[in-house]
């Protein structure tokens, strides 16, 4: 690996983690996508655990932690394991195919 591509990855990595530390604080406390969507098509929010069988209850409903300052340290950490998992991972497949050429 060449040295512009050594520093191509660490300048990739730095902005990754300044990603996941802002982004805590300056993420929309009203975001669309799935949830947008799910309104639209005019599916109900509020599912009775008898309505659907065989489902457990989501860990963090509505794909979200509580707006409360006190849980941003923790969605930093849990975004920083994400985006560390992601590169291993990442780079295993690269070694991988790498290795297959």
């Amino acid at each position: 690996m060449e040295q512009k591509d050594k520093y191509l990855i660490a300048v990739a990595v730095v902005i990754c983690i300044i990603i996941c530390c802002l982004s805590p604080y300056i993420a929309s406390g009203d975001p669309d996508g799935l949830e947008k969507s799910a309104e639209d098509a005019g599916l109900k929010e509020d599912y009775s655990v008898e309505e659907i069988k065989g489902i457990p209850e989501s860990t963090f409903p509505d794909y979200a932690f509580a707006n409360d300052p006190e849980n941003q340290p923790l969605q930093i950490v849990a975004l920083l394991i994400g985006v560390i998992i992601t590169l291993v991972v990442g780079y295993g497949v690269a070694a991988v195919v790498r290795r297959r050429n």
